[in-house]
């Protein structure tokens, strides 16, 4: 094949040597030609990044224009003039990028908008018939999305704490966003490229994905941007056999650009590619960067193909959006994206919304939408659509809002497990036991391989029926798509494949695919990696709730005695080990967790009886997160000189909602957290309790000023149980030394005040 510009350029640069490819980097960025290239941008690039750069920021064939002005401007006359013959020999006639398209990229404009309206302007819901859809415009939802500034430090699980993290994004540094926003130049003037879009499962992102080609197709979105939209998915890709090019790719869904696809490709600048679902791509894009791919008409492995577009290889010029669940990000670091958003799911607003449109009664609707305000947990998980259907459902089936409705997560699965199963089952059929085991092994399966499609032969290796599964209870559990020739399947939501993952334990005499087993899943590695895998921990211990267990009885037969006892005795054992001797605030937070979900009064009681320290240091907890500490430990007995460790926690979220058990505790370490005056505030309630337990309060490095010393101070007077109060390296001056001497006089068990004046 003939050689490319960007090809001339990566010979060209390629051959520099160090001290040259320097100052050519210092030249570049002084060159007068808009748009300019930043220097952090290059510092530390190779020749290929270089290359890479050029060809993105001024297209291909500017590039090659922009390289030789360099060159001659460093004195590097003989490469400039190779690298100017060299682009005399080729071949490929550049293309009028700004001018009008040619006549026959204008009819294919046009045919391809056609196209793309009538293959997305339809949505078919999760609880549809085959045939049932509704059009796009009357079913959808706006969704909240943010500008996501760290996207590959985030580790945390994706439902708990983004549903609860939603108003902090939004209040915070990560400004609220629309599609249109996506391809505006930065503070630096500077167009990005390629984008990725975040969301959790079931969040909405391929909705989205669909709004965006129907919007853009009538000329409501990106109208000067893009002559054409093309949408790869990526389950779609795990389906293609041998090699295909880029050309085939594009063919296999949009054939009514057969005869035009040449010369749409020669307007690179003027694509944008949507790839939809990188989660789901079952292969690596981290091939070496020679085997990348750089024509479109190159046949190359689909992880090769995928590859060399993501990490700018192949159409560098064109624009990009990669759609994702943040758990796949740790397999895009090669791919170096311009920008990150977030979608954050329903706002609160949109919440309520839902419920009235699913209760047609408005009295019913907002009866059940305040019995889910009160219950916070409950409530941060009904940011995700799907979500919201499986609490509605669940709400509706129970027809009344008393004490009794579920609790916890663990609670709602189960009932919607059992409505599945009452409304699809059909008796004389296949054994419903049997059925459920496999399905529950499949589950357990998808979720340690951190997958959420699952594929025909899949099915069959798991010797399951798919007419045996849909018949028996999984017409709303299960989702069928059909991806080019071939059918796939997922859960209707990531959480429902996580609980049966969980059930696994429970009902499978053959435990190998049970998580719980997989000691190395949570304990053997560091716990910050936990992420996909705490609910699935959490709904375990939930299913050994003894109403739970009665209730599956009566459905699905007895729940394993012998597993209930083993899960039961493992996390008595863990709980002792982590409040005796180890402060991982992660692990045992999960535990907490845990114990939330069993909802067990007696078995809480019993198991933080002998405990001697709560260690939480060194984490983020969100308001659910705190809500969780505060409902399990007012279950309990705790020990008077039972100490918390809160060490450099960030608790700006929840704060408020932990004090009401601080009082609870013998000693307090807050260190190092950003409590300030308005924590002190909440703080000083807690103080004054004539129950307060509270012997030491280490205050330390807590941003405390002047002003909260008052309250301080007159809270403490009243306390009959303080021993020790430590305001070391706070922002406390001369000021407040009488509010110090009037707390030491009034408080009669106050025996040290550390501090230090200002």
């Amino acid at each position: 094949m003939p050689k490319t510009t960007k090809d001339w350029i990566i010979e060209t640069l390629e051959n520099l040597v160090d001290e040259d490819l320097k100052k050519f980097k210092m030249k570049l960025c002084d060159c007068p030609t808009e748009p300019k290239i930043r220097k952090r941008a290059i510092y530390n690039a190779d020749f290929l990044d270089l290359a890479d750069k050029l060809v993105s920021t001024y297209t291909e064939y500017r590039a090659a224009d922009v390289t030789v002005e360099v060159l001659e401007s460093i004195g590097l006359m003989q490469q400039a003039a190779d690298l100017r013959n060299g682009m005399k020999s080729y071949s490929s006639v550049p293309p009028n990028v700004g001018d009008k398209p040619t006549p026959i990229c204008t009819a294919a404009i046009e045919k391809h908008k056609h196209c793309v309206i009538a293959d997305n302007e339809k949505l078919v819901e999760y609880n549809s018939l085959p045939w049932e859809s509704v059009p796009i415009s009357e079913r959808y939802t706006p969704l909240l999305m943010v500008r996501s500034q760290q996207p590959f430090e985030d580790q945390v699980h994706e439902l708990m704490r983004r549903g609860s993290r939603q108003k902090t994004a939004v209040v915070t540094n990560r400004s609220e966003v629309s599609l249109d926003d996506f391809f505006h130049p930065d503070q630096d003037l500077h167009q990005p490229k390629s984008l990725i879009l975040l969301g959790v499962a079931g969040v909405g992102k391929t909705t989205l994905v669909q709004k965006l080609m129907v919007d853009w197709a009538r000329g409501r979105l990106y109208p000067e941007h893009f002559d054409f939209v093309f949408c790869v998915k990526c389950r779609e890709l795990n389906l293609l056999p041998g090699k295909q090019s880029l050309v085939d790719l594009l063919l296999l869904n949009y054939s009514h650009l057969d005869s035009s696809i040449g010369e749409i490709l020669k307007r690179p600048d003027k694509i944008l590619f949507v790839v939809d679902g990188f989660d789901e791509f079952r292969f690596s894009i981290g091939q070496p960067l020679h085997e990348l791919c750089r024509k479109t008409d190159e046949p190359s492995a689909v992880d090769n193909l995928l590859a060399s577009l993501l990490r700018r290889r192949l159409l560098p010029e064109a624009c990009l959006i990669l759609t994702t669940r943040p758990s796949a990000l740790e397999h895009l670091k090669d791919m170096k994206p311009d920008g990150c958003f977030e979608i954050m799911g329903f706002p609160e607003e949109h919440r309520e919304e839902y419920f009235q449109r699913f209760f047609t009664d408005e009295t019913v609707a907002a009866q059940a939408f305040q019995h889910i305000q009160e219950n916070e947990v409950v409530y941060t998980m009904c940011y995700i659509p799907v979500f919201c259907w499986i609490v509605c459902t669940v709400l509706k089936e129970q027809g009344k809002f008393g004490n009794d409705y579920p609790q916890t997560a663990t609670e709602i699965f189960v009932h919607f497990l059992i409505i599945s199963m009452k409304y699809h089952h059909s008796s004389g059929q296949t054994d419903l036991m049997a059925c459920l085991q496999k399905l529950c092994k499949m589950a357990a399966r998808g979720v340690q391989e951190n997958r959420i499609i699952f594929y025909p032969d899949e099915f069959k290796e798991a010797g399951l029926e798919l007419r045996d599964v849909t018949s028996l209870f999984c017409q709303e559990i299960f989702v069928k798509e059909v991806v080019g020739t071939c059918t796939v399947y997922s859960f209707i939501h990531l959480t429902v494949q996580e609980f049966l993952a969980a059930l696994s334990h429970f009902i499978c005499e053959d435990d190998s695919y049970s998580i719980f087993t997989r000691e190395d899943y949570f304990w053997n590695r560091p716990t910050s990696s936990l992420g996909n895998l705490s609910v699935t921990f959490r709904f375990l211990f939930g299913l050994t709730n003894p109403s739970s267990q009665k209730l599956l009885a009566r459905h699905i037969g007895t729940l394993s005695p012998a597993a209930t006892a083993r899960a039961n005795q493992w996390l008595q054992k863990k709980i002792g080990d982590y409040t005796t001797h180890s402060w991982n605030g992660s692990t045992f937070l999960n535990l907490l967790y845990a114990l939330f979900e069993k909802n067990d009064p007696e078995v809480t009681k019993e198991v933080l009886a002998p405990a001697d320290n709560v260690g939480l240091p060194n984490i983020t907890l969100s308001k659910v997160d705190c809500l969780i500490i505060r409902k399990v430990f007012q279950q309990g007995d705790l020990p008077s000189n039972l100490l918390l460790n809160l060490e450099n926690v960030d608790v700006s979220d929840g704060l408020h909602v932990l004090f009401p058990v601080l009082h609870t505790f013998g000693r307090i370490f807050l260190h190092d957290t950003q409590l300030g005056d308005e924590g002190v505030v909440l703080l000083c309630p807690a103080l004054q309790r004539a129950d307060c337990r509270i012997t030491f309060l280490d205050l330390m490095n807590t941003g405390i000023t002047d002003e909260a010393m008052p309250g301080l101070a007159a809270a403490i007077a009243q306390n009959k149980s303080l021993q020790e109060l430590d305001l070391f390296s706070n922002k406390i001056t001369d000021k407040s030394i009488p509010h110090i001497k009037h707390m030491a006089l009034k408080c009669p068990t106050l025996e040290a005040v550390v501090h230090y004046i200002f």
